[in-house]
């Protein structure tokens, strides 16, 4: 049976599908919350079409390194919460370069640092890159055929020119979030919220073909995720997500099922990636 048939059954209509049922309780006070974002121009349902708010999307205006407006999106009525995983992690990467500094750009550096004193002299910076100048003429000759030159002078002068590097600055990468829940259903009804849990991601992770009928060439982005820890008192906060990937595992050692037909064990990875940069101006946000 296609997927598209089946998911119209299964949709609760409750505000939140959790696992485990009684995560939210005093039993279990620490789970993540996951809010879905769908794209406005989106024509495919999940479910009911009830299970769509009317208003846009949008939170409490915070700074934001993304230059190019989004497409509005509409957050779906309904949640996920799943248990607190038993390790979370943030990390952030800034990227940094080691480009060469030739001779003959640190000797314009320093005329220009003092151009308001000696001046710039050309003549002066010239004749201390006299060695670059004619390496990058040797360069010239082997790259028109004349193989070997540059080598056979250096090996003869018993020197080499060699640019030193400085580190630079280049970008910082985006955050990705990875989270892994191993669900065993006490239950039918808990089976059941966690079969509605997996389609859930499934469904939002894909793009959707305009019209919706998967005739067309034109492509609706994927649905966005908004994550947040319960309660999130001295922890990292999380900024709007596309979920990258969604990997889901059925069984333990072996596959097992009830007599319904449901697997005893259902253990799904997700992995997230901010739409926005982490900068100091996030950092002191909370992010």
């Amino acid at each position: 049976m296609a997927l598209k048939s089946t998911l119209k059954t299964r949709v609760s209509t409750k505000p939140l599908v959790s696992y485990p049922e009684d995560v939210t309780s005093e039993k279990s006070d620490h789970y993540v919350r996951f809010d879905v974002n769908v794209p406005s121009a989106s024509e495919v349902k999940f479910g009911s079409t009830k299970a769509y708010a009317t208003e846009p999307q949008g939170g409490a205006a915070q700074f934001s390194t993304t230059s190019v407006p989004r497409a509005p999106t509409k957050k779906v009525d309904q949640s996920i919460v799943l248990y607190m995983p038993a390790n979370l992690e943030v990390s952030h990467k800034a990227n940094y370069g080691e480009p060469e500094i030739g001779l003959i750009a640190a000797s314009a550096l320093g005329a220009l640092k003092g151009f308001g004193g000696a001046g710039f002299n050309i003549g002066s910076i010239l004749e201390k890159g006299k060695a670059e100048i004619n390496n990058a003429g040797l360069g010239m000759l082997e790259g028109i055929g004349v193989s070997g030159v540059k080598a056979a002078v250096q090996i003869q002068q018993g020197k080499i020119t060699n640019n030193r590097t400085e580190m630079a600055f280049e970008s910082v990468d985006r955050r990705s979030f990875s989270f892994t829940f191993k669900m065993l259903p006490k239950s039918s009804s808990e089976a059941a919220a966690i079969e509605e849990i997996v389609n859930t991601f499934r469904f939002h992770s894909m793009p959707e073909f305009a019209g919706g009928d998967g005739t067309g060439r034109t492509m609706i982005v994927p649905s966005t995720f908004n994550i947040t820890y319960r309660p999130n008192i001295h922890l990292h906060h999380i900024g709007e997500c596309a979920l990258e990937s969604v990997n889901v595992k059925y069984g333990g050692e072996r596959p097992q099922f009830f007599v319904d037909h449901q697997p005893v064990e259902t253990e799904m990875t997700l992995q997230f990636k901010e739409l926005d940069l982490v900068t100091k101006e996030k950092i002191a946000e909370g992010f």
